[in-house]
């Protein structure tokens, strides 16, 4: 199995004050500080019920304030193929996703408003070709995905559960952690080799 189209969802904290105007600030900002072909646009919708927020597009993924199921947080959504072992991909998506993650709490267009949890993600395969949303497939991907969540929270203690039985949806893994650390701790346990 090649994993490709890794999906991964951070959720942000309960305190967090969503303001999607801001976002299309700091959008637009990554676009203009960016090498010209980097970001291709951003989309802006808002204006849908439960929906993907604003979406900036890039070449190799896409990045949006997403309200899926009405929960918000940062979707990143790798487009392209990757070459190399599905562990290694799985390592690199989470990597990029908490980087970006680190930069949109950082962002001063956010006014210290969006802070985003460790303790519960959402991981995805956006390729229905490449993965069916099965038991079996669970437990395929599950053995690629462990080591890794191994790697990110060191000591703590996680599960993981399908975030939906119905074969109809994509696939996708709720990765609940025991606790709360912080992304960049998450980041620096992925980037120790």
């Amino acid at each position: 199995m090649d994993l490709q189209q890794i999906n991964i969802k951070v959720f942000v904290t309960a305190d967090s004050n969503i303001n999607y105007q801001n976002f299309i600030k700091v959008f637009n900002r990554w676009m203009e500080e960016a090498d010209q072909d980097d970001y291709l646009n951003y989309a802006d919708y808002s204006h849908t019920s439960a929906g993907p927020g604003v979406l900036l597009i890039s070449k190799r993924a896409n990045y949006s304030i997403d309200n899926a199921m009405n929960r918000h947080g940062f979707l990143y959504n790798r487009k392209h193929k990757l070459e190399g072992e599905n562990r290694e991909k799985i390592r690199q998506a989470f990597v990029e996703a908490f980087n970006k993650c680190q930069r949109l709490e950082k962002a001063e267009e956010l006014e210290n408003e969006v802070h985003f949890r460790g303790d519960e993600i959402l991981f995805m395969i956006n390729n229905r070709n490449i993965t069916s949303n099965s038991p079996e497939m669970f437990e395929a991907i599950k053995s690629e995905l462990t080591p890794v969540l191994e790697q990110m929270y060191g000591s703590s203690e996680f599960t993981l559960e399908r975030a939906s039985e119905d074969e109809r949806e994509r696939f996708a893994i709720r990765i609940s952690a025991s606790s709360h650390n912080e992304i960049s701790e998450l980041l620096t346990n992925l980037e120790i080799q």
